[in-house]
């Protein structure tokens, strides 16, 4: 399996030999065999460049007087395709606008490494569709040279037509209809074609021919140039023709040839047992149908069925059991679709069905409506009654898919999560939660299904002044329930945070802290985690102004608390939303606060209310070390700049009596209270 990794060519314009072994390492830990060059000079990229092709260029905005833009005009100049990654010190967005303004990819600061891969690995990927894209676009080139010259000289007589009006006609074409030119043919509608008598009936069949392409054969009489007539077999299918999508039209007249060809035709594209489509026939028309969705817009739903009965019953009525149960679960099902909906025997407990619904919600209600009535429906083997479930996954079958055997594979590995939910329902497919490669797949499944059955609750922990007058404030912290137990906020926010559930989460903790405060009529403020996530929305400055606005809450009610390094990261971001937040009078929160300058200076660039300490800190303080002076800096800091301090992670007298003499503001952790599933702890019995 090793020889089948294909190596990485990385060029490194980074000064720095330590920083460039940094981002190597971080592509081969993910796997990539990374073999990198490091220039410093314009003289030597220019060599590598003529020398050899490259994957992908991660360069500094400037080393030794070659500039990335530079760079850029180089690898242009040498006709290289080469994604450039800029690595810059912070998280720019004015950087991010000039560089992709000259040619490069993205940009992405050093310290972000996990980032840098991700980035990587898109333009990677994408280097590699596009040199697929390339070599099928001269393979279909050969192939349309080849296709012209055949149907120039078939004898099957073939026209393609566009908005109606025929486009090209073969010889034997125009033949047929009496004509002596291939030109005086074009441009005449299709309709001219077509005796009158027939119009009606055509104009039906390309209805439902829009929807299900597999209809694709209609028997009419043709018109000569003569205005004789004859009986003809039409078979229509969907076709490109000079880079235009068009529709190929196939003429032959009715003979005991002909109709035997459509018979056999027929027959080749059916099960035997069921009498559906079988799975050949299905997965070609799914591939013509993706091929045309891009085109015509059209979006439909891709369903897998699977029997959760059938190894029950093939093991107590065998093969003439299961057949029994097949023929009728297949009939079931033709009763329950209409006839936009293309149906197929799968495999031998399974069916396949493309829905004509666009939206997913639509398609899984469907499924959901199949799964329900099939349960009330009573089957019948070998005189016995059989009660049946589905297991249904569906996946969207639009533009974006690639091909029959992908859109398959989606719909089945989305089936089988359904089977592992002990069947009888429906799930739609989830990159994240269905790949094979996904290791947190378990868990993001876990997320989805306590979002959709509210298996989520809020546990809240207070927050106590160790010194002056006491306040009421909580920590909103997310549990969420499994049949294992309760998972914490811990183990679900990273993740979340890799699916791109977090943001959605976020919402969730800010909307149900809002109402647990009204309902109990309590005067606390209630401090609020956000996710990177969150800070990389743009539209969450403006949810949490709509939030106060639509609940009427007093602006005291949160606290918003932001981590340290996510601040620095997405520090622009993070300014929008502190100006919003001052609009509001809404506090705001730094956490995980670390005794460092540059956590210190973000204090001074964000103006928080509080500052809360790394946890970690706190830890550490029956151990002795650093703990003490670490906490007492950080303290001194926030004083000076009127910030109140919270230390979390209080959990035994001994941290307690450590944190006394320090000027610590706040303290929170076990020792003091555990996570309450109300808002009832009594601040003013909190004297220490």
């Amino acid at each position: 399996m090793a020889n089948d990794i294909k190596p990485v060519h990385l060029l490194l314009l980074e000064p720095s030999s330590n920083d460039a072994e940094t981002m190597i390492t971080t592509l081969r830990n993910h796997g990539y065999a990374v073999r990198a060059t490091q220039v410093i000079k314009e003289d030597d990229l220019r060599e590598h460049l003529s020398r050899q092709s490259w994957d992908l260029c991660l360069t500094r905005a400037e080393v030794k007087g070659l500039n990335a833009t530079r760079v850029i005009e180089l690898i242009n100049e040498y006709s290289r395709d080469v994604p450039v990654i800029l690595i810059t010190d912070e998280d720019n967005q004015d950087d991010l606008i000039s560089a992709l303004k000259v040619g490069i990819k993205d940009a992405v600061p050093f310290k972000s490494q996990e980032r840098m891969y991700l980035l990587a690995k898109r333009e990677l990927e994408n280097l590699d569709q596009r040199k697929q894209r390339k070599k099928a676009e001269l393979q279909l080139t050969e192939t349309e040279k080849r296709c012209s010259l055949l149907l120039d000289s078939s004898q099957d007589a073939i026209a393609y037509i566009h908005d109606g009006m025929h486009i090209y006609a073969n010889q034997a074409y125009v033949e047929l209809f009496g004509f002596e030119d291939p030109d005086e043919l074009l441009c005449m509608p299709v309709m001219d074609m077509i005796s009158s008598e027939c119009h009606g009936d055509f104009k039906e069949f390309l209805r439902h021919y829009a929807k299900n392409p597999s209809n694709n054969n209609f028997a009419c009489k043709g018109v000569t140039a003569d205005m004789s007539s004859f009986e003809s077999m039409l078979t229509l299918s969907n076709a490109t023709y000079d880079n235009e999508a068009c529709t190929q039209l196939l003429i032959k007249t009715t003979s005991d040839s002909a109709e035997l060809e459509a018979k056999v035709k027929e027959l080749s594209a059916q099960d035997v047992l069921t009498g559906l489509y079988n799975q050949s026939y299905f997965q070609e028309k799914l591939d013509e149908f993706i091929s045309t969705s891009s085109e015509s817009g059209q979006r439909r739903h891709l369903m897998f069925v699977e029997l959760d009965q059938y190894a029950v019953i093939e093991k107590e009525f065998g093969i003439t059991g299961t057949d029994d149960i097949i023929t009728g679960v297949a009939n079931w099902l033709t009763e329950h679709c209409d006839d936009d909906t293309l149906l197929a025997r799968y495999g031998n407990e399974s069916f396949m069905m493309l829905v004509d619904e666009d939206a997913p919600d639509k398609a899984k209600t469907f499924a959901e409506n199949l799964c329900a009535k099939v349960k009330d429906h009573l089957f019948e083997i070998e005189g016995k009654t059989q009660k049946l479930t589905f297991s249904i996954g569906i996946t969207p079958a639009g533009d974006q898919a690639n091909n029959a055997r992908e859109l398959i594979s989606h719909a089945h590995a989305a089936c089988l999560r359904a089977q592992s939910k002990n069947g009888d329902n429906a799930k739609v497919f989830n990159k994240m939660v269905d790949s094979a490669h996904s290791e947190n797949s378990e868990m993001i499944e876990k997320i989805h299904d306590a979002i959709e059955n509210e298996k989520l609750k809020l546990l809240f922990q207070p927050i106590v002044k160790l010194h002056g007058d006491e306040r009421a404030i909580y920590q909103s912290q997310l549990k969420m329930e499994t049949d294992e137990g309760d998972i914490s906020t811990s183990e679900i926010l990273p993740v979340a945070e890799e699916s791109g559930l977090a943001a959605k989460l976020d919402r969730w903790v800010i909307m149900q802290s809002l109402k647990q405060l009204h309902k109990s009529g309590s005067k606390a403020s209630l401090v609020i985690n956000l996710s990177a996530s969150a800070l990389t929305d743009e539209s969450f400055a403006n949810y949490i102004n709509d939030i106060f606005k639509s609940t009427k809450m007093p602006s005291s009610s949160l606290i918003i608390s932001v981590r340290a390094n996510d601040a620095l990261t997405y520090l622009k971001r993070v300014i929008v939303l502190c100006k919003t937040l001052r609009k509001l009078k809404v506090q705001l929160a730094i956490s995980q606060i670390d005794n460092s300058n540059e956590h210190f200076a973000l204090m001074d660039q964000l103006l928080p209310q509080f500052a809360i300490s790394n946890g970690d800190i706190t830890a550490q303080l029956s151990e002795g070390g650093d703990a003490i002076s670490n906490i007492t800096q950080i303290c001194n800091e926030a004083h000076q700049r009127d910030v109140q301090t919270i230390t979390p992670n209080v959990e035994d007298a001994a941290s307690l009596a450590a944190l006394w003499p320090l000027g610590v503001g706040y303290i929170q952790g076990l020792y003091l209270q555990a996570p309450m599933t109300d808002l009832s702890f009594d601040f003013s019995s909190s004297e220490f």
